[in-house]
């Protein structure tokens, strides 16, 4: 019998593909034309996967997007798949065919997922997409591009695009999207709650709106426009006799919400407020709804006794008085002996451990030292203050710019451009930077308990020592104008709310 030499396909059979290796150099003998080079050119790995995504050179699989003739199939790489999502890593480690079948995505946002995967990068073009990428990101389990897609919706929120929006985070609950939503809203409760739309949403959407605190419109506002949503939802649904006579006017209180003579009172003052005597425990203000504030006020530290400021006198009464007068000074105009370090920049890391919502802060105001400073001061000097709140991560998630004119020797509350909600045992950042120097001369208390509420503080100022004028021996401190670090406060004051 004749062998068969090596490399030679018995006779009446296909050759079969023969790759040569000789050192560097490999050969291919078959007859296809294919680009065997073109990692030569790729000198990123990225660029290779590109190359991949747009090519589908040696994919291993095969997904079906959507149904009819919306249908899409695609040619792709399980290790891409599975190492960007794990409901895909499930899907291949269970399934071993070589072809899926996908119907919750369409094929346009299932391609911006897959551009994500392989590239790492994601474009955009409308809010609606964004809810689809982010509905897509939540079943494929890919929480960054979550972010990126809450990101996209939450930056330019109006009235053309809020509505899908609210009914995303009526299903999914997303916190970002939840506080940005309601931010829109109490800027504009008024337009909301008249809009066209309001009729058309989900009662999910209308109970998160009108559980809102501070939506700056009477309560009346609030009942109508529920009214003529649950009026619209009676139409489309052909309830209305039933809901009337059901729940609105049967006189029977074991199977209904109001009496008869509730219900005749209630529509009355819906009609003509004031018209008829309101009932038992229902509400007669008019007032808008507005959510109680409270303040943490921070402790200070008395003045030793051996300090007072920089300025000593002959008469003990005098200094006795100067020095009561200066246990609540926090910031003085300019240096003494118990407040040398000078700065514009200050901080303050606020823990909690119950959810609040912030608005604002107070701070200090310069004030000179008794007999110290220019005659002919005036009462008010011009501040800019600029406060930024980071997130754990150190992301700035609010930032406020208040310029006015301050009094002297007072406070001033900065109320955030947007209030902000603090979760529990997540330390957070309030910095502040002012244009004048701020000279510290005292330690505020690093724990306040507001009940339910516990704050825990931690204050950090960059300051340095200012040079007097060199005849002053009062101020004398032979500083550098090195900028060094202290822990003296600054922000005194928390303006808060609860959040539950």
């Amino acid at each position: 019998m004749e062998e068969t030499p090596p490399g030679d396909a018995p006779p009446g059979e296909d050759s079969p593909e023969v790759i040569t290796l000789e050192g560097s150099h490999v050969e291919k003998n078959n007859s296809n034309n294919i680009d065997t080079k073109w990692q030569l050119s790729k000198k990123e790995v990225k660029e290779r996967i590109a190359y991949l995504r747009k090519t589908a050179d040696f994919s291993d699989c095969t997904v079906l997007i959507g149904e009819g003739d919306c249908a899409e199939t695609i040619k792709l790489h399980r290790i891409v798949l599975c190492m960007s999502s794990p409901r895909f890593a499930i899907l291949f480690s269970t399934v071993k065919e070589d072809s899926v079948r996908i119907t919750d995505v369409e094929p346009r946002i299932f391609n911006i997922l897959l551009d994500y995967m392989y590239l790492d990068h994601v474009e955009l073009k409308n809010a609606e997409d964004a809810r689809h990428l982010y509905k897509a990101s939540v079943s494929y389990a890919i929480p960054h591009l979550c972010e990126i897609s809450a990101g996209y919706m939450a930056k330019d929120l109006n009235f053309d695009n809020i509505w899908p929006v609210l009914e995303l985070v009526a299903e999914i609950q997303e916190p970002f999207l939840k506080e940005e939503c309601g931010k829109f809203v109490r800027r504009n409760p008024q337009l909301v709650l008249r809009h066209i739309n309001f009729s058309k949403l989900s009662k999910g959407v209308v109970a998160n709106i009108v559980e809102l605190d501070c939506l700056d419109v009477p309560e009346i506002e609030i009942i109508l426009a529920v009214d003529k949503w649950a009026e619209c939802q009676c139409t489309q649904v052909d309830l209305k006799d039933a809901f009337v006579k059901e729940l609105a006017f049967t006189p029977d209180n074991e199977k209904c919400l109001l009496t008869l003579e509730e219900s005749y009172a209630i529509l009355m003052n819906l009609t003509y407020f004031g018209s008829f005597p309101i009932p038992a425990d229902f509400s007669s203000d008019k007032r808008a709804r507005k959510l109680a504030k409270f303040r943490c006020i921070r402790k200070i530290q008395q003045l030793p006794p051996h300090m007072m400021g920089g300025y000593t006198h002959s008469s003990q009464m005098y200094a006795a008085s100067y020095a009561s007068a200066m246990e609540r000074v926090v910031a003085l105009a300019s240096p003494t002996q118990s407040a040398t370090l000078g700065g514009k920049n200050f901080s303050l890391d606020v823990k909690v451990d119950h959810p609040i919502v912030l608005y604002g802060i107070q701070v200090p105001t310069l004030c000179f030292p008794v007999g110290i400073g220019p005659k002919n001061l005036t009462k008010e000097y011009d501040e800019s203050f600029v406060v930024t709140v980071q997130d754990p991560a150190g992301t700035p998630i609010n930032q406020t710019v208040l310029s006015t004119k301050v009094p002297y020797g007072s406070s001033v509350d900065i109320i955030l451009k947007d209030s902000v909600v603090l979760q529990r045992n997540v330390t957070y950042k309030i910095q502040v930077y002012t244009s004048n120097n701020y000279f510290l001369s005292k330690k505020l208390s690093l724990m306040e308990e507001n009940p339910p509420v516990k704050f825990s503080f931690r204050d950090a100022a960059k300051v340095g020592n200012i040079p007097p004028p060199p005849s002053s021996a009062m101020y004398a401190t032979g500083g550098t104008g090195l900028k060094q670090e202290t822990d003296l406060g600054f922000i005194t004051q928390v303006i808060y709310s609860l959040w539950t």
